[in-house]
């Protein structure tokens, strides 16, 4: 047996119990203490979109634009009610009184009415759709808060088992040191490593704590009631659409689309009714008039003429409307040319690669394992020990943020085509299976 066997026999649980319980204190730090949690299973992505679609302040944020939006809109095609004149003259006078009691009745005569009202349903229509937009970019900073704080406390716990791996490596060398069996650098260099992670322990501690804060937030929780979070892993990868089908799906599926179409008819009836505006609303006038006790009756009518406003500003306004309307709906066909095209070729990429990247934890550890069994045989030096800890930790890193890449590109692209691929994916999309079933 070498000697590096024989000093492993050597009790080495007062240092690597303190790192232990240090990386379990810095991470317990990171976490609120609550006696919910135990009881409480993990909070997964779909249960961080669920919560949010609940009491999310984004989510709640997009009802009340929608509510508000659909007042803004319904204003200016309102009918206008008619009015109600009673009155009674010749008062202190030595005349019978003369009373009157007319009612007025606004007709649209040019259609003005009319049409501002097909304005305001079409406007109705655009805010529904932007609101269902909304509300899906809000899940998707949801998904975003959730995955970084995911991936904030997988580092953390791989920065945790850094510290136990480096810390005990230190301890045995000092040991070796000690019988001079290894020089003096070698035992200082692996109590610099060991310092060095625990360090980053305390960086990757930080970084969890203002993860979950703002994960808290897009949820509508605060810090403290926020619960333990599932285990990140890489989501299901489902073959997309072909790519010259990606685009038909996506204008008939996106939101976006629905509410510059019905924007664009709003804004044309608009310019319709400034048009017809010309003339105002008239009014028909109906009543009864009693005059020295006799009772007769009396109809009129009363018409603006238009000699000094013609509505000349607003057909000005409503043209230029109308127009913007048309650029910003041709602009938003080309950008979901682009964006569409670019998000496929993103997941699809990504999909290549997920068989490759999802072992990259698995191998990490594999190598740490080997070098250690190595390096206590004698068979690998400490610098290319430390080399493998090091490509060990980048690894699971690695894996971390390919998990998180990986979601991204999947949920921009189901953004981007305004449908799900699967019924497994935690957004709250359209089937894409219906739309291909039903024809491009």
């Amino acid at each position: 047996m070498n000697v590096f066997e024989r000093n492993r026999a050597v009790p080495i649980a007062p240092l690597v119990a303190l790192a232990t319980c240090l990386a379990t204190c810095l991470a317990l730090a990171a976490v609120p203490s609550s006696s919910a949690w135990a009881q409480s299973a993990p909070l997964d992505l779909a249960g961080a979109l669920l919560q949010a679609r609940q009491n999310g302040p984004l989510r709640r944020l997009a009802d009340a634009r929608e509510v508000s939006g659909t007042g803004r809109v319904g204003e200016a095609g309102q009918w206008p009610n008619p009015s109600v004149e009673w009155r009674r003259e010749n008062l202190g006078s030595s005349l019978q009184p003369d009373i009157f009691a007319t009612a007025y009745l606004p007709l649209d005569f040019t259609g003005r009415r009319l049409a501002l009202r097909q304005a305001s349903g079409a406007g109705r229509q655009r805010v529904q759709a932007n609101a269902v937009a909304e509300r899906r970019d809000a899940e998707i900073e949801v998904a975003r808060a959730w995955l970084q704080a995911a991936a904030t406390e997988g580092a953390l716990a791989v920065a945790s088992r850094q510290v136990e791996a480096l810390t005990e490596i230190a301890h045995v060398d000092a040991t070796r040191l000690r019988e001079g069996l290894v020089s003096e650098s070698v035992g200082l260099r692996t109590q610099l490593e060991a310092d060095r992670a625990r360090v980053s322990l305390v960086a990757a501690t930080g970084d969890v704590a203002r993860a979950r804060a703002q994960l808290a937030r897009v949820m509508g929780l605060s810090s403290d009631a926020l619960p333990m979070l599932a285990t990140l892993a890489a989501p299901a990868m489902p073959i997309a659409p072909d790519s010259s089908r990606v685009r038909a799906i996506a204008l008939r599926a996106r939101p976006e689309v629905r509410a510059r179409e019905s924007a664009l008819r709003e804004a044309q009836r608009r310019y319709t009714a400034e048009r017809r505006g010309l003339i105002g609303d008239m009014q028909l006038q109906g009543g009864t008039k009693q005059t020295s006790g006799v009772m007769t009756g009396q109809i009129g009518l009363a018409m603006p003429l238009p000699l000094f406003n013609r509505n000349s500003a607003a057909r000005q306004r409503a043209r230029g409307d109308y127009v913007e309307a048309q650029l910003l709906r041709e602009d938003l066909l080309n950008q979901i040319q682009g964006s569409v095209s670019a998000a496929w070729r993103a997941y699809v990429a990504s999909r290549g690669a997920a068989q490759s990247a999802s072992t990259f934890d698995a191998r990490g550890r594999e190598i740490a394992r080997i070098a250690r069994v190595a390096y206590r045989e004698g068979h690998a030096t400490l610098t290319e020990l430390l080399d493998a800890e090091r490509a060990a930790t980048d690894a699971m890193n690695t894996h971390l943020r390919w998990a998180v890449d990986a979601w991204l590109a999947r949920l921009e692209f189901e953004r981007a085509l305004g449908a799900r691929l699967d019924d497994s994916s935690p957004l709250d999309l359209p089937l894409l299976s219906t739309l291909l079933t039903t024809g491009s």
